[in-house]
């Protein structure tokens, strides 16, 4: 009841719009023109991580931290947790995440003839991991923070975000701050969703050293972050 709830006012939210639908389609035209040469696969999953990152922390961080006094109230009468909290709302960002997918596969579709395949089952599936891992942080981001206070560094924290999962190497990209940061990537996830991706699209199947440093590396993100989620509401800075 309660993600339904969610669901329908995230989805009449402009915020959400705006950094969630139109922004990933204006990125998916901006590199389907100017980097032809570029996987279609490639650049659709670019484009779908811009919007699961501005949804995570941006419209999500900043719901989170406007909602939380609510809940952290209830639960202190009630058996529903914060970390009940994170999880029914976890559930709802799957579903936001998802229509991302779809309206931007459906954009490029349209207007980039993009080949409809098998594989973008696979994407589908690890974008969803990887927006299931983005949408944790911005559920410690709102917890932790002030909503005035995430507006003021929610810009930077998105660019940072996207510095960790946009594949350099793949735009033919050579220096050495963009070296420096291909090698920071290694420490995310993102970074192996790449090389998976790499691996299906070229048809030499994902390797397994890949897939297990893609879960080693969700899973020890998230450890720390799941633990920064309180029992109850912290103060905030006003």
């Amino acid at each position: 009841m309660i993600s339904m709830i969610q669901l329908k006012q995230v989805l009449r939210n402009r915020r959400f719009v705006l950094f969630t639908i139109l922004l990933p389609l204006a990125w998916y035209m901006f590199l389907y023109n100017i980097q032809a040469d570029m996987l279609p696969n490639i650049m659709l999953g670019i484009a779908v991580f811009i919007g699961i990152i501005g949804n995570s922390l941006a419209t999500f961080s900043k719901r989170i931290s406007s909602d939380i006094g609510f809940y952290s109230f209830e639960s202190r009468f009630s058996n529903y947790g914060i970390k009940n909290y994170l999880l029914d709302q976890t559930l709802v960002q799957i579903v936001l995440n998802a229509l991302i997918f779809v309206v931007v596969l459906g954009a490029a579709t349209v207007f980039a003839k993009f080949p409809i395949n098998g594989k973008l089952g696979i994407q589908f599936f690890l974008l969803t991991i990887m927006g299931i891992y983005f949408s944790v942080i911005g559920f410690v981001l709102g917890v932790r923070l002030d909503a005035k206070l995430i507006d003021t560094v929610g810009f930077p924290v998105i660019i940072l975000a996207a510095l960790t999962i946009i594949p350099f190497a793949s735009f033919g990209a050579e220096s050495g701050f963009i070296s420096l940061v291909a090698k920071v990537q290694r420490i995310f996830p993102g970074y192996y969703y790449t090389n998976m991706m790499n691996a299906i699209l070229s048809g030499n199947g994902i390797q397994l050293k890949d897939m297990l440093l893609f879960i080693t590396t969700f899973v020890l993100n998230i450890i720390p972050l799941y633990f920064l989620v309180p029992k109850v509401k912290l103060s905030k800075t006003k």
